[in-house]
């Protein structure tokens, strides 16, 4: 009988065992899913993150030639309108001055 006990006891080990296993497994599983599903996500933001690198560089550089043309116009207006060219430092300045000045 003692035997029979012990098979007993054995028996509820190896399904309690066997049980634990099942769920690890289950467990591994569903992490290794999430952890594709963010591989995949992260994969994703970094191309996003170079495109918008790429724009930003593409922005930052029309807005440099936008600037260049308004220094540009600026320089023309100025010698139209006195016949020398204006210092290079004032340019941006006078812009504005005469735009607020117009609007008064």
């Amino acid at each position: 009988m003692e035997n029979n006990t012990e098979l007993v006891r054995l028996e509820q080990f190896v399904d309690n065992l066997l049980t634990k296993h099942k769920e690890l497994r289950d467990s591994y599983r569903a992490l290794e899913s999430r952890y594709a599903e963010k591989s995949a996500e992260c994969e994703k933001l970094k191309d996003t993150i170079a495109e918008l690198r790429t724009e930003r560089s593409e922005v930052g550089s029309r807005v440099s030639g936008l600037l260049g043309r308004i220094e540009q116009w600026e320089t023309e207006q100025k010698t139209a309108d006195t016949g020398q060219p204006d210092k290079p430092d004032d340019s941006q300045g006078k812009l504005f001055h005469k735009e607020r000045a117009g609007a008064k």
